[in-house]
């Protein structure tokens, strides 16, 4: 009976397992990871926010922006306490392998380990026997399937990378399991006291007592912990944990509870309005239809369909997963027509032996459909339509393609699983089947998904042969971020200059990955470091710095030094990968060779390093600070 009870957490792990191993496999494999940064768009910001709690302590958790406003700090500060533990054993662990074991951690444990708990809301409730064969085939299935997408968690390492909201999209199916954990025991506490305190039970009608009440507490402790861990990771998760679990709320919960919910949902838009307002200076708020005008649609709506119904997989994968989610969406509209309790058994992990739990299957399917179609319309808004309708829809996540791309995922996989738990339970469903042959079938369609996405899955792999181009240098495109010689550059300009002096520079050059290379002190540490609060500091720099005029340039440069040399480093134009920048023309002083020569001649800049020998018209020069 003890090898019995083991098999499924040995499952369990051989699923995890392999998952990570998919995701190991998938990581690039190459040394130059480990030792240089990932030339992407935000990678830059996200080493100088480790670089920035190592050097200030936790305290900088709350200010991690260079202009002083906070950043979700929890993917930071565990890269940041990996390198401190590093120490500890007396090993010297970059900035670059802490952020890598981090997401390789989350990505290839954590995210596979929190799908898989969520798949067991649903495949729980079918296994008879304790052996629970089907439970312990999905346990090893599902964590495969869900790296299987190029959607999460790959697209959010190439694509920005959005670690921190990476880490939050990673935690959300914990969340999810303990929301949909807790609203049964909400709603089987509010069952009980309408009947009187009592359970009955359908089956055998007999009335027994109820559980205890105190059982609703733990959902709720754990609904607190884990959602605000998930918050802690990144804000803006609330609005995909919100649009997922909608459904489940309304199909579920009393109208008060709903009503309440209501209210929250509406305090907290007008919190972000107001929040919004204050942060970001615009005259268009209200104008939804000029919102993001700036957006270019990325594909067609037939286009954004198929990757939404393939789950994001290219390949004989991606046509294999959108026929067994036509399936499962079949297997479902049969639940909903014939409302039937499939899964009416009481869990036999409950913490009350005998307990029967409230668990309505046909609001379950209908919650699930109107989850997916809720991510389908995200997705279609965020890639494929203009106007103030998708504006709205998509505004939470920023109106790109990225964060709804990688919610893909949260709207097929627990659909596959719902439909492969009624197949697999429901004996009215293929009578002409036992139900061993039932779940056989169901076991098999899913291992050959699993195993069919793992070949020819060319999205996934240009994902990961991007990282692998991100990672080199070479002097191939020599304008681009990081080259061999802008690595070379730097070196030698931190070594004049040394940590502590200010250097100020146009980071759209990649003079920002000084300060994740050498820890060097830049003024623009990350490519948009923001106006608002202690920002100032940069609007005034390059204003006076476009004026021309010595003495203006000195008296706004020369005090942000705090006593150390204050530097201008000259290193040619900005990288055209940086050019999606909205506001990139900010910096377009810092780069203007006849503005520099006249500083040079007024003796307001002083060259101190030639670096010509790297690019045309590089330079680091002193600012006349002394004068």
């Amino acid at each position: 009976m003890k090898y019995v009870r083991w098999m499924l957490p040995l499952c369990s792990i051989i699923g995890v397992g392999i998952a990570f191993g998919v995701v190991m496999g998938w990581f690039p494999h190459t040394s130059m990871i480990w030792h240089y940064p990932l030339q992407q768009i935000d990678a830059p910001a996200h080493y100088y926010f480790v670089r920035r709690i190592l050097g200030e302590g936790l305290g900088a958790t709350t200010h991690l922006w260079p202009n002083d406003a906070y950043y979700p700090p929890l993917f930071h500060m565990l890269a940041a306490g990996l390198v401190q533990v590093a120490s500890v054993f007396g090993a010297q662990m970059s900035v670059f392998t802490a952020v890598n074991i981090v997401w390789l951690a989350t990505s290839g444990i954590v995210w596979p380990a929190g799908v898989l708990m969520l798949s067991t809301y649903w495949t729980r409730l079918v296994d008879k026997s304790d052996w629970r064969p089907f439970s312990c085939s999905m346990a090893i299935i599902v964590p495969v399937l869900s790296v299987s997408s190029a959607s999460h968690p790959f697209l959010l390492l190439a694509r920005g990378p959005l670690y921190a909201y990476g880490l939050a999209t990673t935690l959300l199916p914990y969340w999810l399991y303990v929301t949909l954990r807790l609203c049964d025991a909400l709603t089987g506490s509010w069952q009980r006291r309408k009947s009187g305190d009592t359970t009955d039970d359908e089956d055998d009608k007999t009335i027994r007592p109820a559980a205890p009440q105190t059982r609703v507490w733990p959902w709720i402790l754990g609904f607190i912990a884990v959602g605000g861990l998930c918050v802690f990771a990144h804000p803006r998760i609330v609005f995909s944990w919100l649009l997922l679990m909608m459904p489940f709320i309304v199909l579920r919960m009393p109208w008060k509870v709903i009503a309440a919910l209501a209210g929250v949902v509406v305090c907290g838009a007008a919190a972000l309005l107001v929040y919004m307002r204050g942060s970001y200076q615009s005259n268009r708020y209200g104008n939804p239809a000029a919102w993001f005008h700036t957006f270019v649609p990325s594909r067609t709506v037939p286009q954004a369909l198929r990757t939404f119904i393939t789950d994001n997989i290219s390949g004989p994968g991606g046509w294999l997963m959108a026929g067994v989610t036509v399936l499962a969406l079949v297997v479902i509209g049969y639940v909903i027509v014939r409302p039937q309790q499939v899964f009416k058994r009481a869990d036999s992990n409950a913490a009350h032996p005998g307990e029967s739990e409230y668990h309505n299957t046909r609001r379950d399917a209908i919650a699930l459909v109107v989850a997916w179609l809720l991510l389908m319309l995200l997705f279609v808004c965020s890639t494929s339509l203009t106007g103030w309708f998708p504006n709205i829809v998509a505004a939470a996540w920023y109106r790109a393609e990225t964060r709804p791309l990688s919610m893909i995922p949260f709207g097929v996989l627990p659909l596959l699983v719902f439909a492969a738990c009624t197949i697999a339970d429901d004996d009215k469903l293929m009578p002409h089947l036992t139900r061993v042959a039932r779940q056989s079938i169901v076991v098999v369609v899913l291992a050959a998904l699993a195993v069919t996405c793992q070949f020819g899955n060319t999205e996934r792999a240009a994902l990961a042969q991007s990282v692998y181009h991100n990672v080199q240098l070479t002097d191939e495109q020599p304008d681009e971020q990081l080259t061999d010689s802008k690595y070379r550059a730097l070196r030698e300009v931190v070594d004049v200059t040394g940590a502590r002096a200010l250097i100020i520079s146009d980071p759209l050059n990649g003079s920002m990955y000084a300060v994740s290379l050498y820890d060097a002190n830049m003024l623009y540490p990350i490519y948009n470091p923001m106006k608002e609060g202690d920002g100032a500091k940069f609007e005034q720099t390059e204003l006076a710095f476009a004026s021309g005029g010595r003495g203006r340039l000195l008296d706004t440069v020369c005090p942000l030094g705090g006593g150390q040399p204050v530097y201008f480093l000259a290193m040619g134009q900005q990288a055209p990968s940086l050019q999606m920048f909205t506001f990139r023309q900010q910096y377009d002083m810092f780069h203007d060779e006849k503005l520099i020569d006249g500083y040079v001649r007024s003796g307001t800049l002083v060259k101190v390093r030639d670096l010509g020998r790297y690019g045309r018209g590089w330079a680091l020069y002193r600012v006349d600070c002394a004068h």
